[in-house]
């Protein structure tokens, strides 16, 4: 199994936990149950870049496995995912903080 494949799926893992408790905290922030909303609410928002990012990185791992499929590989292909997650997570960042 190729490296890729292993970061892919350990992204994938940690999304879905990271999704677990972006939903509780939120819930939380709302409704006022399971913790103090102020806590719900730096949880959830200090988890907004964690969870951009390990999205990112899944998805443009995916895309890149996809055009694989396809017949579209080599280097310039991966420089253009990589500048597109670069681009897109800094993106976020300035928007974020």
């Amino acid at each position: 199994m190729s490296a890729l494949v292993r970061i892919n799926r350990i992204c994938a893992w940690i999304l879905l936990v990271l999704m677990v408790i972006f939903i509780v905290t939120g819930y939380s922030w709302q409704n006022h149950i399971i913790m103090n909303p102020r806590q719900a609410a730096q949880i959830h928002t200090t988890l907004d870049p964690v969870l951009v990012l390990f999205f990112l990185i899944h998805t443009t791992i995916s895309a890149r496995f996809t055009l694989m499929r396809h017949g579209l590989r080599g280097r310039s292909v991966d420089l253009l995912f990589l500048c597109i997650g670069l681009l897109s997570y800094l993106a976020v960042l300035r928007v974020a903080l």
